[in-house]
């Protein structure tokens, strides 16, 4: 008995400590980001870990006024694309997910392996045969195209989160509202969509911040600047202005933690609503 004490003691100190440093390696590039927006930047190369001691405002100031970059311009950008591609990526992948749970077909399972190959397929190699083709086709680079790209780039990753959590409800509820005369699209969008809230909360914030914090797509393809762009101005071709990112940085990442803590608590629910049967 004693030794089964002692044997789950230890595996508690053991758990202990790598939550610990799980818990470290986790918030030590928080703690960076904002800890060194306050501190001049020539204080940031020699000392990266220290406490902004004193501390100075002169960064948040310098994107503030700054004559190249809109901050406002930028904020607005990166919300109309995070939040029309987060809806389309929704809409989208919600109605294949329907029909790939419930229709079992040659067609249907086809496109379930059409998804799984979206998900393998590392996005940024689409990148130069995607803007040839746009080019070719004479269609315009901007935000709308953007909205499309990054729809298209989410929709198989959420198409299996939704396709799963909807094997989890019963059928019951289709046939119920079949027999008072609902249509399929009906009975989808009023009866079992509000039923996946949370996955659709998971899914959109996963797809809303990889929108968000995306850098490369709309430089080299839209040529659009957002917040995470913004970064990128205070980068020269020989040196940095390590305060002024840092501080870029800053502001990209409070409106992002602002909204996950608002939806954490459905965040983890369609986590793990989907785990039990797919």
């Amino acid at each position: 008995m004693h030794s089964m004490k002692g044997k789950a003691r230890v595996v508690n100190v053991f758990q202990t400590i790598c939550l610990l440093l799980l818990a470290i390696v986790v918030i030590l590039p928080i703690y960076i980001a904002v800890a060194n927006t306050f501190k001049d930047s020539s204080i940031i190369l020699d000392q990266p870990l220290s406490l902004p001691i004193p501390a100075t405002l002169e960064n948040i100031i310098s994107v503030l006024k700054s004559p190249n970059t809109n901050l406002g311009e930028m904020y607005s950008n990166s919300i109309v694309l995070m939040v029309a591609g987060t809806l389309l990526t929704v809409i989208l992948s919600s109605l294949a997910a329907y029909y790939l749970a419930r229709v079992k077909t040659k067609a249907s399972g086809m496109l379930r392996i059409y998804f799984l190959i979206g998900i393998m397929v590392p996005y940024v190699i689409v990148y130069l045969p995607l803007c040839i083709l746009l080019r070719n086709m004479g269609i315009p680079l901007g935000i709308p195209v953007l909205i499309f790209v990054f729809a298209s780039g989410n929709i198989s990753f959420a198409t299996f989160m939704y396709t799963n959590n909807i094997h989890t409800l019963p059928i019951e509820l289709e046939e119920a509202a079949a027999i008072d005369g609902a249509s399929k699209f009906k009975t989808f969008w009023v009866i079992l969509f509000p039923l996946l809230r949370p996955c659709t909360a998971t899914i959109a914030i996963f797809v809303g911040l990889g929108i968000w914090n995306d850098f490369q797509t709309p430089l080299l393809m839209g040529q659009v600047k957002t917040i995470t762009v913004g970064i990128y101005t205070a980068v020269g071709p020989y040196s940095a202005n390590w305060g002024v990112v840092f501080a870029y940085v800053f502001f990209a990442a409070v409106p992002v933690i602002i909204v996950y803590l608002c939806a954490q608590k459905n965040f983890v629910n369609g986590l793990t609503m989907g785990a039990v049967k797919g």
